[in-house]
């Protein structure tokens, strides 16, 4: 995980979730996804809905502090 993912956790934790629509690059998004750091929702064909497991937001509050 590098300090761009850090920074992503901390916006998602804030704003409590993540919306993507359309023709997005979801790779940064996929491989926290993978890490077991978010939960991505499909909401259609195009739209995901990414919000943060527990231990995303146990990552997202260590960086804060």
């Amino acid at each position: 995980m590098d300090e761009q993912d850090m920074i992503l956790l901390r916006e998602i934790a804030a704003q409590g979730k993540r919306y993507t629509a359309g023709n997005v690059d979801r790779r940064r998004y996929q491989r926290l996804v993978d890490a077991g750091f978010l939960m991505a929702n499909t909401v259609n064909v195009s739209d995901v809905l990414y919000e943060l497991t527990e231990a995303g937001r146990a990552v997202a509050a260590a960086a804060i502090r």
